[in-house]
């Protein structure tokens, strides 16, 4: 399993990185947030809602984004790691959505909350295998990133 060397020297606490997520998602608008620490699965999960538009009408969208935690001898170090990279991989969100470079739904697509026959899942659980095993197969024609490709 991959380290996290980008945040391999922070001293601040896991629980002070979830107080720093809940004061960012707040500050835009953001009131229903849940953290929940899966130790013995190797992750952390963040919950939220976040109140919106689509086609200028308003709408509640829960997002829910799982971050692994490498396992090893020093979890706790490991846990501050993972919820310090949460903190700043949110704040760029928010920032560009700011900025006015893009809307929350193209954002934070994948992990946005839809329904299921059983219970709920991300865009991404729901499609995202599909999709990377279609672009293996070669199922979808390649899209020319300039002009008309002609």
């Amino acid at each position: 399993m991959r380290t996290l060397s980008a945040y391999k020297s922070t001293q601040i606490h896991w629980g002070k990185s979830q107080a720093n997520i809940w004061k960012l998602l707040s500050k835009h608008g953001v009131k229903d947030v849940r953290f929940t620490m899966l130790e013995s699965q190797g992750s952390i999960i963040c919950e939220f809602n976040y109140c919106g538009e689509v086609d200028g009408k308003p709408n509640t969208f829960g997002v829910r984004i799982q971050v692994p935690i490498p396992q090893g001898r020093d979890s706790e170090r490991l846990k501050n790691q993972a919820h310090r990279a949460l903190f700043y991989y949110l704040k760029s969100k928010f920032e560009a959505m700011s900025f006015g470079l893009v809307e929350f739904v193209k954002e934070f697509l994948p992990y946005l909350v839809i329904p299921t026959k059983t219970g709920t899942t991300t865009v991404f659980e729901a499609m995202g295998e599909k999709m990377k095993k279609g672009l293996l197969m070669k199922h979808f024609d390649a899209v020319p990133l300039i002009g008309d490709g002609k």
